[in-house]
């Protein structure tokens, strides 16, 4: 996603998750990935995201980003343009 510029960045990181899943309580090790975006390409981010994904129900959510300093979000577009 990089490469075709959809996004950025993504960081990625290695966490322990407990949840319910068809009636039973599991306890895995996931990866949690922050891809960083322009609205612009949200959708077709969340698009690739539930292609990719092997779950059956990835978690994906949209954090809303009110402030971001300037050098960081002109390279942002920069990327993703």
């Amino acid at each position: 996603m990089v490469e075709s510029k959809i996004v950025a960045c993504v960081n990625i990181s290695e966490i322990s998750s407990i949840y319910s899943w068809k009636g039973k309580v599991e306890n895995s090790s996931e990866y949690i990935a922050v891809f960083k975006t322009i609205t612009k390409n949200k959708i077709s981010l969340k698009r690739k995201i539930k292609e990719t994904h092997p779950y059956d129900v990835p978690e994906i959510v949209e954090i809303d980003v009110t402030s971001i300093n300037d050098s960081y979000l002109k390279w942002l577009i920069e990327s993703t343009s």
